[in-house]
């Protein structure tokens, strides 16, 4: 059996780490949802926070080699 190459390796890790990743985030944003009151009264103002959070993330995440 052939060496797993490290290109291949690290997208097996990526593949099986980012589902956690988004899955433990949807624990933390619903966690913070429940348990903080000024969550509760502006759901929206909290909900476009952690909906703008990922999506910052991965597009600095994708413009970060093309940037000089």
């Amino acid at each position: 059996m052939a060496p797993i190459e490290s290109n291949d390796r690290l997208m097996i890790i990526l593949i099986c780490a980012v589902p956690f990743a988004a899955l433990l985030y949807c624990g933390l944003v619903m966690g913070t949802l429940l348990s903080f009151p000024a969550a509760r009264t502006h759901p929206l103002v909290f909900g476009g926070i952690f909906a703008l959070i990922p999506l910052v993330t991965g597009a600095a995440i994708w413009v970060g080699p093309f940037r000089k």
